[in-house]
């Protein structure tokens, strides 16, 4: 890949929204995603060159949007991990733990989606994202943030039961409103 700076605008204007709907998904703060999209790119054009080339086109945009999206999970989980608020670990009462149905008839939007997301705790939401968005593994995410499997595997039942409680809340808002 050439690294001239004309094709590094291009890939920052081509990616930037990719790249931020990765990062926006780890951080609650807007202007802390934005900077931390900005630090991926900085992260992207220094590695470049080691980015391998694929003869197909199409198989080199997705080699490519897998590659630097791994890269923004990874500095955004480096930035969450600086704040050391990973750690904290949130006990959940057994009344936290009913089981709630998802209803299908919901006029939920993509944003209304990523708003319940960030109000997940940190942890969770990191787990969350990195297994049900990103497709890794509980042993990946174990080795990623340095925590046993089984606690990635209990912050993630937990992220889901309280997204199931924060979507029943919209549904209930949904249906008073109309």
């Amino acid at each position: 890949m050439s690294n001239s700076e004309k094709s590094k605008a291009f890939i920052y204007k081509k990616y930037y929204g990719y790249i931020m709907a990765i990062v926006i998904r780890y951080m609650r703060n807007e202007m802390e995603a934005e900077e931390l999209t900005n630090e991926c790119f900085v992260k992207i054009f220094n590695k470049l060159s080691s980015f391998s080339v694929h003869e197909n086109a199409e198989i080199l945009e997705k080699m490519f949007r897998s590659w630097i999206g791994r890269i923004a999970v990874n500095t955004s989980i480096d930035a969450l991990r600086v704040r050391k608020q990973l750690y904290r670990i949130d006990d959940l009462s057994s009344t936290e733990l009913i089981h709630c149905s998802v209803a299908n008839d919901s006029s939920l939007e993509y944003q209304d989606i990523i708003a319940m997301i960030r109000e997940l705790p940190e942890i969770q939401r990191t787990i969350f994202n990195m297994y049900e968005i990103e497709g890794y593994s509980h042993d990946e995410i174990s080795k990623t943030l340095e925590i046993p499997e089984s606690t990635s595997r209990t912050y993630l039942t937990r992220a889901k039961q309280k997204l199931r409680k924060l979507y029943e809340r919209q549904i209930n808002l949904e249906r008073i409103q109309s």
